[in-house]
């Protein structure tokens, strides 16, 4: 479009020129308009033909992919480029005139503060006298040394003469034998499977920001720790979804080492109860209901 224009306006800079060129490229070329360009430059009618043969092509090729797509599909593993455009939004965004403003709710908690004054007039470097007024302005952000804290726990062992047998005291700041932590290891749990960040990056965060290193198969090695110690609840919340008299299930597309599985929820107000599996039909169903549900499935 732009090298239209330009070839365009060295030729002929009338501003009804312009519109005419500017009314081919997008589609809005009327019979009048197409007769005066072809009498006012045969040029001009070329470049404009051949911007409407790209861009016929373009739009050819498009459908021509989104047809290859299977309706199967779904939508979020749907290439952006297959996918038709976004509706327009039809008012302007934002509050209604008239709406009472809204901004950011002021801390409860203000941990710092701070007092900035000037020594001289910034302007001209002159003196200033002094004045009773003043303003108060807040800021939040994270501190700027932020890294992890190392902690060494020494820990006794005693004997008890009942028990003939050495014992010492639980350290309840991690899990047993642990280098790591619960807070770290629930931060890092949630990056990668609450917010899908991948492991990569979660290593380049603590790097970066917290200034602690850890190894791909130590996180994993983690998480798969912490998975048993979940296992009797999250198997406690799947025996309560099977026994609930009305349960919604849905399934969307789920990723897993670049293959695509399923993921599958089954939820009630009081509970949610996720099942990946390779399968999007009945056998996922049959490794969830392990008997006949008695209740309603929506």
């Amino acid at each position: 479009m732009d090298a239209l224009y330009a070839q365009g306006m060295a030729r002929e800079n009338d501003p009804e020129i312009k519109a005419i060129l500017a009314a081919a490229l997008e589609g809005t070329l009327t019979e009048e308009q197409a007769d005066r360009l072809a009498a006012t430059d045969a040029e001009l009618l070329k470049l404009a033909l051949l911007a409407a043969a790209r861009r016929i092509a373009e739009l050819k090729g498009e459908l021509d992919a989104s047809a290859r797509v299977d309706p199967a599909t779904p939508s979020g593993q749907r290439p952006v480029y297959t996918k038709p455009p976004a509706p327009q939004r039809k008012r302007k965004p934002g509050a209604k005139a008239g709406h009472p403003g809204r901004r950011r709710a002021k801390p409860k908690q203000v941990d710092c503060h701070r007092e900035h004054r000037l020594e001289k007039c910034p302007a001209c470097g002159g003196e200033l006298h002094r004045c009773h007024r003043k303003r108060t302005r807040t800021v939040e952000d994270i501190l700027q040394d932020l890294k992890a804290v190392v902690t060494e726990h020494t820990v006794h062992r005693d004997y008890c003469p009942a028990c003939r047998k050495h014992v010492e005291p639980v350290v309840p700041d991690a899990l047993p034998k642990a280098a790591v932590g619960h807070r770290l290891v629930g931060l890092t749990a949630w990056l990668h499977y609450g917010l899908g960040v991948t492991i990569e990056q979660i290593r380049e965060i603590l790097g970066y920001h917290l200034q602690t290193h850890l190894s791909a198969g130590g996180l994993v090695a983690m998480w798969q720790r912490v998975a048993r110690i979940f296992q009797p609840w999250y198997e406690r919340i799947a025996r309560e979804a099977r026994g609930s008299a009305v349960l919604h299930a849905d399934e969307t597309g789920w990723r897993v080492n670049g293959i695509t599985y399923w993921l599958w929820c089954f939820a009630n107000p009081d509970l949610c109860y996720y099942l990946i599996d390779r399968s999007r039909g009945s056998p996922a169903l049959e490794k969830f209901f392990v008997e006949a549900f008695d209740g309603v499935l929506v």
